[in-house]
């Protein structure tokens, strides 16, 4: 006999995990299934992250709070003080989730990869997941899809039902190592076309000798191009480390799906492309689409609609408080892809002197607070003829109340 829920989370990571959390917490009969072996550090193991994510169940989860951020471009260099988050560590920011998720009355199953969608007359009815032997057909009334972008078994709305591929050149493909033996104590982050072309590399603190070392860029062999900044940047905090994990991974910066779902199926996090391309943050949004989605699919199921149309209250509601700004990181990516080094320079060297301007910079960079440090950085005239006057007009639009 085959099992019935109410819902089932493709994808553990914390889109998924928030999902399950809210809707189980709805009363809903629940089941996540991931891939891999274990819940936490599947993609990567630290996460830079905003101080309004991190409440206090979470918090075990903090291994270094951000006070200073070093930007460097090829001629620049700053340091910017201020209070800009935490580092996480992913390996038990999503285990505690999964903690949240359970105790709310979720199911979890690990090593379950999700190859097929059960679908009959268009609409979504079950998953079809195996792995060696063993395979199982799992029906319910909603898939939630957070699989993510990483292979060719993630992005499951997209590619089964819309029958299309993220855009390629649009694409971000990054590596990140663990490394050992480090002295990184701030943040720190490089914008160079050469190494990543319109992305940026980085330096987190990891703990007390420890470091997450990582580039993202488009066109890239992420493995190849990490290994030649590595090799030559010289960057005292990592001069005498070494990597001890990998952790490769991708993420669409074309904008979000649209719609982002379907009749009996939802998208979210990464496979939906909830993603800020300015820094490729995304797990704000992850967490506040996961929980929307959990909840409003089970008030469709308790409707008694799982049809495209019932399910369009999630799209609307998560456009509704994140698309604008997501689209204002579309933009500012969008206005440095020419003469992106020579823009960076210029930016750097606008920043001197001014340290609220310089605190806004960050912010921007990371999505945060952006309706007011996006207007506190566009008052300065010359960040916004670097921008571009166009840009400027729009992004500004876009973040008006």
């Amino acid at each position: 006999m085959v099992e019935h829920y109410d819902i089932i989370i493709v994808g553990g990571g914390p889109a998924g995990l928030a999902a399950a959390k809210a809707a189980a917490g709805e009363g809903g009969k629940v089941l996540l299934l991931e891939m891999q072996s274990q819940i936490g550090g599947q993609t990567q193991s630290a996460t830079w992250a905003p101080a309004s994510i991190v409440n206090q169940p979470l918090k075990e989860a903090v291994c270094n709070e951000v006070h200073r951020v070093k930007l460097n471009s090829p001629h620049q260099q700053l340091a910017v003080d201020g209070d800009f988050g935490a580092i996480l560590d992913r390996r038990v920011f999503d285990k505690l989730l999964a903690s949240e998720a359970v105790a709310s009355g979720a199911d979890i199953w690990v090593s379950c990869p999700v190859k097929e969608l059960i679908v009959s007359k268009d609409v979504v009815k079950g998953v079809h997941a195996e792995a060696g032997t063993w395979s199982e057909r799992l029906e319910c009334e909603i898939v939630i899809d957070a699989s993510g972008v990483q292979g060719q078994w993630s992005s499951l709305l997209l590619r089964k039902l819309f029958k299309r591929e993220w855009d390629r050149e649009l694409l971000m493909l990054s590596n990140e190592y663990i490394m050992a033996n480090a002295s990184a104590r701030e943040v720190e982050l490089f914008f160079n076309s050469y190494f990543a072309p319109l992305g940026h590399a980085w330096v987190y603190p990891f703990g007390r000798r420890f470091a997450m070392v990582g580039i993202r860029g488009v066109r890239i062999h992420p493995d190849a191009a990490l290994d030649e900044f590595i090799g030559r940047r010289s960057i005292p905090s990592i001069e005498n480390a070494v990597p001890i994990a990998a952790f490769r991974g991708q993420l669409p910066i074309e904008g979000a799906l649209s719609p982002t779902c379907a009749d009996g199926i939802l998208s979210v996090g990464g496979a939906a492309g909830h993603v800020y391309a300015l820094s490729g943050e995304g797990l704000r949004y992850a967490l506040a689409c996961g929980e929307l989605a959990g909840k409003i699919a089970v008030d469709a199921i308790v409707e008694g609609s799982v049809s495209k149309e019932a399910l369009m209250e999630y799209d609307r509601s998560w456009r509704a408080k994140f698309e604008p700004e997501l689209r204002v990181g579309q933009l500012l990516h969008t206005s440095l892809r020419t003469s992106p080094d020579q823009k960076m320079d210029a930016l750097l060297g606008s920043l001197a002197g001014d340290v609220n301007i310089q605190q806004a910079f960050v912010n921007v960079f990371m999505g945060v607070e952006l309706a007011e440090s996006l207007k506190l950085l566009l008052s300065n005239d010359e960040i916004c003829s670097i921008i571009g006057r166009g840009t400027v007009e729009k992004a500004l639009a876009l973040c008006k109340p």
